[in-house]
């Protein structure tokens, strides 16, 4: 399997460092100082909006973190530029 980021492989990176979960929520695996932690985001035209970050990686992630971050890509899909950040 070839490495690379998220950036670089979008919707191809897979396992060990992303998978899809449901519901077109992602998670990425990073792992940092001996801790592991999971990022969840999706898609959105070229853009990748981040819907969570540093959860504590356990076997899973918890249902209600994905519950959570559907109604978050809800909420974004229905006012992207409300919640899109842009360096000036």
């Amino acid at each position: 399997m070839r490495c690379g980021t998220v950036a670089e492989l979008g919707h191809e990176l897979r396992r060990p460092e992303a998978d899809l979960l449901r519901d077109k929520i992602y998670e990425l695996r990073i792992g940092l100082m001996g801790m592991n932690y999971r990022l969840l985001y999706f898609f959105h035209g070229e853009a990748i909006a981040v819907l969570a970050h540093g959860i504590v990686k356990e076997s899973a992630v918890p249902p209600r973190e994905i519950d959570r971050a559907i109604e978050r890509k809800k909420r974004f899909e229905k006012a992207p530029l409300a919640h899109t950040y842009k360096e000036t």
